[in-house]
């Protein structure tokens, strides 16, 4: 593996999460906003490997090598301090965690993650004391790392603590974002094969979090050789370097710019689809699309919806659309005026035209539902959340109702870099402005964006979110507790923490989905703010790609057959 010298990621409090480390914390970003902000004062050097770049666009084969390219690079290679799903893109390849994701069938003949199902992975079987507080985890034996090192309880051990210890977004993710106190409380290694973890209390959504790359397992004598662990400080070699445990090691990294992930033949479990992942980050769309067009690119994840369209109206390529939970939504600061005026609110929800979204802006790669929980999760209420409709004279009538004087004026608050929430701009500031609210648009830089909606200033704002675990219980941990720093739509429904904390703490899916149906009646009785749709990733292949989807793009199963 190759080493790159890079400056440290530092904290702006070292002693603690702050509130910049807070809003990373949130580990729910899918655009480059908060890998940005994840890491203000972030320095790292493009330092790349002395052995050459790889050919592109050469001969693939199942067992050989695939070119892939993103738009977004990570901010860090720590799967301890990674904040985002861009940061976990390559740790899910270099790394195993005690238990993964479960498999289902996919569109157009691919495959897909179920990310509500937990399966093995370094834990072979495991055990769940009757009240739900202790979590006994059975390894695969004879295990070891690329150095050499036994993979076995110790390491699972160092690991998890490690991630507690370095407090970044890690922390958070692998506690279901029970942090005060954290939810795991205590971790023993019985033996070399046997780990036991006690929760402060019980959580039905524990396995998922370990099924994150920030329950990763790190080979501690690198880890310790290369700067330890330090409290509340990230680990500045492992920005940059790996101390792996999966299928794939990091041969070559140029941070930003390209990485080669080799496939490790000695890997215990099952190796990975292709021996050679060359990635590239691509953050211009007509390069990408050229790219994936000539044949260079194998892959494309992260083309703007009418590059995607365009490739998937010539038929020559393979475009496989996928859902998670990102969704785009429009913040309105519930206690900030006009905002604080549930009628108003409401009013907008009408005011909008949801399907000219879908169809001009999104080219059809979205879906629509009004609610606090995204369609693809679990615990939707479909019969209470389901899409609002387009109706302006609701809307007028709504707005008068209201009380607020009108016309007034708002600012809009988005990302300069988003050509996407500037096209949903122009649409909202038609389409408000017939009931009266005239929206200035502020384009602004990631870090200013930032720090705008994640410092609780922004007037209004446009916002593309999603959680780190597939759950509701941790999603909405964010917007349903009322005075939470992560609640960037300074939202408060009555009863609906209450509501939450029943959801998270059910131990029976019956009484989670009720409790869940009924806060999400109470919310949008509220109308707190504006999910315009939910996501679709649309990603371009060459025909034949052997594919799974994954919010994290996971990458070991990917293949050209």
């Amino acid at each position: 593996m190759c080493n790159i010298a890079a400056h440290p990621l530092l904290h702006s409090d070292p002693g603690g999460l702050t509130m910049s480390v807070l809003l990373a914390h949130r580990s729910r970003r899918t655009s480059a906003s908060l890998a940005a902000l994840a890491f203000v004062t972030a320095a790292v050097m493009l330092t790349a490997c002395t052995a050459p770049p790889p050919e592109p666009g050469g001969e693939s084969t199942a067992d050989g090598a695939i070119n892939v390219g993103f738009t977004v690079a990570p901010t860090t290679l720590d799967p301890a301090s990674g904040c985002t799903l861009d940061d976990a893109r390559l740790t899910s390849a270099l790394y195993v965690q005690l238990v993964q994701n479960g498999v289902k069938d996919g569109p157009d003949d691919t495959e897909e993650v179920d990310p509500t199902v937990v399966e093995p992975y370094f834990a072979s079987s495991w055990d769940v004391s009757d009240d739900g507080l202790t979590y006994t985890f059975h390894l695969n034996e004879g295990w070891t790392f690329p150095s050499g090192e036994p993979m076995d309880a110790e390491a699972v051990k160092y690991s998890l603590e490690r991630a507690n210890t370095i407090a970044g977004c890690g922390q958070a993710i692998i506690n279901d974002l029970y942090t005060d106190p954290l939810l795991i409380q205590e971790i023993t290694a019985v033996d070399d094969a046997t780990v036991e973890i006690d929760l402060d209390h019980p959580d039905p959504d524990f396995l998922l979090a370990m099924a994150t790359s920030a329950a990763s397992i790190v080979d501690p004598s690198l880890v310790e050789a290369n700067g330890g662990v330090a409290e509340a400080l990230p680990n500045e070699w492992l920005t940059t370097n790996e101390a792996g445990s999966g299928p794939y090691r990091l041969t070559e990294y140029e941070p930003g710019t390209r990485a080669v992930l080799t496939r490790d033949p000695d890997f215990q479990g099952e190796p990975g689809a292709s021996e050679v992942i060359n990635v590239n980050w691509i953050q211009s769309d007509s390069a990408m699309q050229l790219q994936i067009e000539n044949g260079t690119l194998d892959i494309a994840q992260g083309l703007t919806k009418t590059s995607a369209k365009a490739i998937e109206d010539k038929g020559e390529l393979k475009v496989v659309t996928s859902y998670a939970t990102a969704n785009m939504q429009f913040l309105m600061p519930n206690d900030t005026a006009p905002w604080d005026n549930a009628k108003l609110r409401e009013a907008v929800t009408y005011a909008i035209p949801y399907q000219d979204i879908l169809d001009n802006v999104l080219q059809g790669y979205g879906q629509l539902y009004y609610g606090p929980i995204p369609p693809t999760m679990p615990g939707y209420d479909d019969s209470v959340a389901g899409a609002r409709t387009y109706d302006l004279d609701k809307a007028k009538q709504l707005a008068e109702e209201s009380g607020v004087e009108l016309p007034v004026t708002v600012e809009l608050d988005i990302l300069s870099s988003d050509p996407t929430q500037s096209s949903i701009a122009t649409i909202l500031q038609g389409a408000l402005s017939e009931i009266g609210i005239d929206l200035e648009v502020k384009a602004m830089s990631e870090a200013e964006w930032g720090e705008a909606v994640y410092g609780l200033t922004a007037p209004s704002a446009l916002r593309l979110d999603g959680p780190a675990i597939f759950g509701a219980g941790y999603y909405l941990q964010y917007d349903e507790v009322c005075d939470s720093a992560w609640n960037t739509g300074r939202i408060c429904v009555e009863g609906n923490s209450e509501l939450l904390a029943e959801a998270r703490g059910a131990l029976s899916e019956e009484d989670r989905d009720a409790a869940l149906s009924q806060l999400q009646e109470n919310w949008v009785a509220e109308s707190p703010k504006v999910p315009l749709y939910l996501d679709g990733t649309a990603v371009v292949m060459a025909s034949g790609f052997q594919y799974r989807w994954s919010p994290t793009t996971d990458m070991r199963f990917w293949a050209v057959g």
